[in-house]
């Protein structure tokens, strides 16, 4: 059979092996049946319902972020590499006016094809891209390397992969056509901080250039280019997704790096557990100053070809769907403007709000010196409004500047100013509630207010408002909380209720998703405690039948020590009754992994009881054998004669200790 079709896609599969050589085990069955049973609109739902990282990787809605604010227009032909399971694929379908998508997977195929199976502009084939390639057009507008570029030797299986791979590209390509390359950076700065590398799963991996041979390799910025300037590419432009590109919410360019404070979205460890080194968000905000942003950003976005008009692209997903929207700088004509677009079909509402949003603020604020930036074009069929891009510097950003400088009398001045603007005709019936610094723009021409997204057509409070800018302001913490020895900063303003009130409705923040995958984020004080509990002093009591007592008792020197945990040897002598064991002299948190009487396990029989300083121990002792000690004097009796043991047995216990605080 050289030709499948699901709905009206086809599979060709005139180069298929037989059998699939690449998968990821029986999660791809589950992740078919989901595909056969659900439409795409309901994949958030699934997500939500999985705490699994496959789930989050191949059905979020994040992931098409990624090509969304590309300009792909309705003319153009598109080859997506390695489309795997249409991740990203379906929205290449919406944009452009066909795709072809290679894969090496039936099953993945079919999944892609069973999701996207709607679309008559998708064709899938599905082998090893060396037998496909042949087969190939050499007219395509785009070539997507999502994820792709990193596996060249899987693909090529030559000496020089990288090489051989693009200029292989090369020959497929629209003369002023454009080849996309997403990958991570081998020197992102969540792998500094303590993130695994994403391929090899191993600390620091990539920033030790590769430890073992592997079939996958990212590279750092000067890296590509060193690749790009061997094959004679010399047209190309680097954009930054962040966090990386696999789940991005934003994407920076040359054009339009980000600025200090505006990188808050660093916990990544979706899939695997990681060390928390430092404060990826300082360390950002110093790089930021330092101009170094680009070699340390997580995850390249690579346009090899002419450059696009969008220098800028947001998005605000973590909403209730009619709330989710896209914000793009564009330039037209040397003319920069931005772009707000529903992500969904029922967003259109939301864009038509901005626009009476702003008409109405135009209204309260006609008299003021406050601008409302200008609508240059609205379009209500296809849910999107264009607004002039406002140049100068942000309150917060000015503010920052005086906190930096210790200038509480220039600070002052601009925060009164500020709430002279927020209570300016307070009783006209249009109140925006987002009217906090970020959202104001400072510049030759006066105050500029922009993003006019969560207004209300009702009067409203404007200390509320105030309290929430604050609250705001105050949030990342660091050096801004030198403004509470300036201001009154009092306010019970609770931001989480805000946003799930106005955005979130019911749909699940991708940092809840993070936590209830359940991986492990260790910081450095957990794991300089967890070091330091190895050298715990070990006192063992022996109860000869007249109770416990200093004299007989001794520290434990044979202690053996085997990744996070020990093991303690304790020879039993004649005439011993109980042992007491008082792991260290502060409070701690103590694992009873097993205990063993001459190797026969006694765990059982021996814990949980005459706990001193214990937390309800007795329940938790029955679940995972825990004892938690929050005095200074921890120790737990083993009533070694209700086992039977004898002068010459040895008891061993091997256990884990952390210390608390």
């Amino acid at each position: 059979m050289d030709n499948m079709k699901i709905g009206k896609v086809n599979i060709d599969l005139k180069h298929y092996a037989g059998k699939d050589l690449y998968s990821e085990g029986e999660i791809e069955d589950r992740l078919l049946k989901v595909s056969e049973e659900k439409d795409p609109k309901e994949f958030r739902k699934v997500v939500e319902e999985h705490d699994e990282w496959a789930y989050l990787y191949h059905f979020a809605k994040e992931r098409q972020n990624i090509v969304s604010w590309l300009p792909i227009s309705k003319n153009d032909k598109v080859l997506e590499i390695g489309a795997g399971m249409g991740a990203i694929t379906g929205e290449l379908c919406k944009l452009a006016s066909s795709v072809d998508a290679v894969d090496l997977s039936l099953k993945r195929s079919t999944i892609n094809a069973n999701r996207n199976k709607d679309f008559d502009n998708l064709s899938i084939r599905v082998g090893n891209f060396t037998d496909i390639e042949a087969d190939l057009n050499e007219d395509y507008d785009w070539i997507m390397l999502i994820g792709v570029f990193e596996y060249a030797v899987a693909y090529m299986g030559s000496e020089k992969p990288y090489e051989d791979f693009l200029n292989i590209m090369k020959k497929h390509l629209k003369a002023d056509g454009r080849i996309v390359i997403a990958i991570e950076n081998r020197l992102g700065l969540k792998y500094f901080a303590g993130c695994k590398e994403d391929h090899t799963c191993l600390f620091f991996d990539g920033i030790e250039n590769y430890k073992l041979d592997s079939h996958v390799r990212t590279f750092s910025r000067k890296g590509l280019e060193k690749i790009f300037k061997k094959v004679n590419i010399t047209d190309y432009h680097f954009y930054y997704p962040y966090p990386d590109y696999k789940l991005p919410n934003t994407v920076f360019s040359d054009k339009r790096l980000p600025e200090c404070g505006e990188l808050k979205d660093n916990i990544r460890n979706f899939d695997q557990d990681r060390i928390l080194l430092f404060d990826e968000n300082k360390a950002y905000d110093g790089m930021i100053e330092d101009g170094m942003f680009e070699d340390f950003s997580n995850s390249f976005e690579v346009i090899i070809g002419p450059d696009v008009n969008v220098s800028y692209a947001k998005y605000s997903m973590e909403r209730d769907d009619k709330y989710c929207i896209r914000t793009r700088i564009i330039e037209e004509g040397g003319v920069k403007k931005v772009e707000k677009a529903s992500v969904y079909e029922s967003g259109k509402e939301h864009i038509a709000d901005i626009k009476k949003a702003m008409d109405e603020l135009n209204k309260r604020f006609a008299g003021s010196d406050l601008s409302i930036n200008k609508i240059l074009d609205y379009n209500e069929d296809e849910g999107k409004i264009v607004l002039e891009y406002i140049e100068g510097k942000t309150l917060e950003s000015i503010l920052d500047d005086c906190v930096k400088k210790g200038d509480k009398e220039g600070f002052i001045k601009y925060f009164e100013k500020y709430k002279e603007y927020v209570s300016f005709n307070e009783e006209h019936p249009v109140t925006d509630d987002d009217l906090i610094f970020s959202n104001v723009i400072i510049n030759e021409n006066g105050w500029n207010l922009i993003d006019c997204e969560w207004v209300r057509f009702e009067k409203g409070n404007s200390s509320e408002i105030i309290s929430r800018a604050i609250n705001n302001y105050l949030l990342p913490g660091n050096f801004r909380n030198r403004i509470k020895e300036w201001i009154d900063c009092s306010t019970d303003f609770n931001e989480d209720s805000f946003i799930k009130e106005r955005v979130l409705s019911e749909n699940k923040a991708m940092s809840e998703i993070r936590h209830n995958i359940g991986k492990g984020i260790y910081d450095l004080k957990y794991l300089t405690d967890r070091v330091a509990a190895f050298d715990i002093r070990f006192q063992i009591y022996e109860d000869f039948g007249d109770g416990f007592r200093e004299e007989n008792s001794y520290f434990a020197v044979n202690i053996k020590k085997h990744g996070p945990n020990m093991e303690l040897s304790i020879p039993i002598k004649e005439g011993i009754k109980n042992l007491r064991i008082d792991p260290g002299n502060r409070p701690v948190r103590f694992y009873v992994n097993q205990i063993l009487l001459n190797g026969d396990d006694v765990t059982e029989k021996l814990i949980g009881i005459n706990k001193n300083g214990c937390l309800d121990v007795r329940s938790c002792m029955q679940k995972n054998n825990t004892f938690v000690f929050r005095t200074e004097d921890p120790h737990f009796k083993l009533p070694v004669k209700t086992v039977n043991a004898k002068a010459g047995d040895i008891l061993t216990i091997d256990c884990r200790a952390e210390y608390i605080y």
